[in-house]
């Protein structure tokens, strides 16, 4: 599991909640999550990474984002659907899912690739955050 944070300082109870939205079982690829007592909404978009290496011979992901400002669906979910094409579009990207694998310890492509995630993330993400801010103005 690859838990990237941004900023950094996401309350664990957040976290935790968002790790266990992963376990649920829901058919919607697309969903959001209101804590109203955390005053935090959590957006979810589940997706499939076909993988060489796991079982059954995909990945399944899941990329969320936490946010505590209020915000058009659509313009997020735009974001999630774009950093997933982006994600899936990158060929052998599901290396980066092994990084914390004793069995593939030491593997430049899985850090490689694991950097190429990252910097997805975070470009996307980039975006999504001056395309709120032009929304405010």
């Amino acid at each position: 599991m690859i838990y990237l944070a941004y900023p950094e300082d996401v309350p664990s109870s957040i976290s935790t909640k968002t790790l266990r939205f992963f376990d649920l079982d829901i058919e919607e690829q697309f969903f959001e999550i209101v804590l109203i007592n955390k005053n935090q909404k959590i957006v979810n978009l589940y997706f499939e990474i076909p993988s060489k290496w796991a079982r059954g011979k995909c990945e399944m992901v899941m990329l969320s984002l936490s946010m505590k400002k209020h915000y058009k669906s659509e313009l997020v979910y735009d974001f999630l659907r774009d950093t997933v094409h982006k994600i899936v579009n990158t060929e052998d990207i599901f290396k980066c899912f092994y990084k914390e694998d004793d069995f593939r310890e030491d593997d430049i492509e899985i850090d490689m690739y694991y950097e190429i995630l990252k910097k997805i993330l975070r470009n996307g993400l980039n975006e999504l955050i001056q395309d709120l801010s032009d929304t405010d103005s």
